[in-house]
């Protein structure tokens, strides 16, 4: 079987990039743009916004990291974070798993991807912003000195 070539996915990526979908910033976005009318559709824009979510937990994670003095306390983030990963994408499997034979089933991934990923987000935040001298804040317990 013939692969597709690469100027064929840049030039699928450059219509995505100017479509209604690439405006999507939210689940419920999607079901409200013109040009989401196909079961596709919907499932390319609902993988948009899982996408998008990922980068900013990736983003939040990175924060989070550069602000842990100890080495430790990283490699416990990265553990817990690769486990919870693991945790996501088992979770929303038997979520959705009543959907696996039908067309709307990658639709329903990436929701629960999405909706996991940005509690986790919400989570990893409240590590970065959590007052000064809050014994549960990692980060703030090199600043504080112990």
């Amino acid at each position: 079987m013939k692969r597709p070539s690469r100027l064929f996915f840049a030039g699928l990526a450059a219509a995505l990039v100017a479509s209604p979908l690439a405006s999507a910033q939210t689940a419920e976005d999607c079901g409200n743009l013109p040009g989401t009318s196909t079961t596709h559709d919907l499932d390319l824009c609902y993988d948009r916004v899982y996408q998008r979510a990922d980068a900013e937990l990736n983003t939040v994670y990175r924060q989070l990291t550069d602000r842990l003095a100890d080495p430790s306390e990283r490699e416990l983030l990265q553990q817990a974070e690769e486990v919870w990963v693991q945790y996501r994408d088992k979770e929303c499997a038997f979520e959705t798993a009543g959907t696996r034979e039908g067309t709307i089933h990658p639709i329903e991934v990436s929701i629960c991807l999405t909706a996991k990923t940005q509690a986790h987000i919400e989570e990893l935040q409240q590590q970065l912003n959590c007052p000064d001298g809050d014994p549960t804040c990692m980060h703030h317990k090199k600043e504080g000195g112990g």
